[in-house]
């Protein structure tokens, strides 16, 4: 346990220096515990949004447009203050917006919709047990290598994942395997 203790001492000064030895003003350093646990929780809201949101008895709408079938988005999702308020608990003003067009979230009669899709089966990917590497920072920028295991297979996916510090919110991802 001792060793442990001095190993994340040498980290954080590590990881200081590396940030020029000053961190702005109220801001936090970036440890790769964190950056694996703000990409978990990404990726689970990410997928909850592109199956349309949380949907209650009846809500679900589709509607035709330009010859493909959509959906209404749940209604903790369908305006785009509420959605971008979602967003914003996780990624950048800039990843929020190409996100919302990667998806093809749209504005239809007053409500947020997208495309329907059909229903992407369960990941292999076991975040719970993914490690980070942190591979560059800057004043308020950082980017982690992430290795999340897949299933049994003994093998690994590896995710190159850019976060940037928003003021008043924290650390927030940018760039996600872009």
């Amino acid at each position: 346990m001792r060793t442990m203790n001095v190993i994340v001492i040498i980290l954080l000064l590590l990881m200081t220096a590396a940030c020029g030895g000053k961190l702005p003003v109220g801001q936090a350093t970036l440890t790769p515990k964190d950056a694996v646990e703000l990409a978990i929780a990404w990726s689970g809201a990410a997928a909850m949004i592109q199956a349309g949101g949380l949907y209650k008895e009846g809500e679900y709408n589709t509607f035709d447009y330009k010859g493909l079938e959509h959906r209404y988005l749940a209604a903790h999702l369908d305006s785009k203050k509420k959605m971008k308020a979602e967003l914003h608990k996780f990624v950048t003003k800039k990843k929020a917006k190409r996100f919302m067009k990667a998806n093809g979230i749209m504005k239809h009669k007053g409500k947020l919709a997208s495309p329907e899709v059909e229903e992407v089966p369960g990941s292999l990917l076991q975040w719970d047990i993914a490690t980070a590497r942190q591979v560059k920072s800057k004043k308020n920028k950082m980017t982690f290598e992430l290795t999340v295991p897949i299933g049994d297979t003994r093998t690994a996916e590896t995710f190159i994942v850019s976060y940037t510090y928003v003021k008043k919110s924290g650390w927030r991802i940018d760039k996600f395997n872009e």
